[in-house]
Formats: structure tokens, sequence, C-alpha cells
């Protein structure tokens, strides 16, 4: 990892792929909403990159919460298990696991594709991914000022 990459810039390019993988599971859904038998995917990444959040918060000399001061009035709360408590580094390249997913609701070709369900899941990943490139960008912004750029 470059020394210009910092622990969030990781987390960011993380979740960039992850939602990269979801996107293609989702398009491979939409694809083959007519093909019988088809078991639907997603890409559960938020899990795993929860999980390795959470490792590296907790080993020594990693970024976590401050516990005093100015700063701990502002560090992030979490109010659900599946909120990232932490900042850290060093991710593993793949965060992002394609499972099938079991839908009660099979239709008579067995066919688990929901249209609604992956419509709203590509509108949900779509905005999740012009957010967070629109966080990276403002980081290599700031990165861009302070290396002297105008």
């Amino acid at each position: 990892m470059s020394g210009l990459i910092d622990p969030t810039t990781s987390i960011l390019e993380q979740a960039l792929d992850g939602l990269t993988s979801r996107q293609s599971a989702i398009s491979s859904n939409l694809a083959n909403i007519d093909t019988p038998g088809y078991q639907a995917q997603t890409v559960d990444f938020e899990t795993a990159l929860q999980r390795e959040v959470q490792a590296m918060a907790s080993t020594p000399g990693n970024a976590t919460e401050p516990s005093a001061g100015p700063s701990a009035a502002v560090a992030m709360r979490t109010t659900d298990p599946r909120q990232y408590s932490s900042i850290a580094s060093n991710f593993s390249t793949s965060t992002a696991g394609t499972s099938s997913t079991t839908n009660e609701n099979l239709r008579n070709d067995n066919n688990t594709v929901d249209l609604e369900t992956e419509m709203t899941a590509l509108t949900e990943t779509q905005i999740r991914y012009s957010a967070v490139s629109r966080l990276l960008t403002s980081k290599f912004s700031q990165m861009y000022d302070v290396l002297g750029g105008h």
C-alpha cells in the first residue's frame, strides 16, 4: 500500500469494489429473469468489510474511536451491528461474497428473480456507489490541495 493511501481511502476502495460486484450480480439476475430454474445471486460485502474493520480496530496501533477530548463528541457511533464502528487499514483484496438466495415465492419455473426486488437493489447500489465515489473524489482532492495543487 502506498504511503499516500490511508485507512479511509482503503475502506472507500473496498466499498467501490463490493458495490461493483453487487452491480454485476444484479445485472446477471435481470438478464436471467426468464431463465427457468435460475437462482438469484446476491453480494454481501458489507458484512465482510465490517468484520475486517472491527478486527483491525481491535489490533494495537490501529485507529480507534477517541474516548476523550473534543473528537470523542463527534466520534462515529453505531446503533446497529451492521454499521461500521471504526476506521482501519490494510484490507484483504476480496471482501465480497456471492451467494444464491432462496425465495419462498418461487415462480412456476423455479426462477427466484423478482423484478421489483432487483430494481430496488439496483437503485440502492447506484446511490451508494455515487456517494462513495464522491467521498473518494473529495479525499483525493484534499490530498491534491495538501501537495500544493491549485
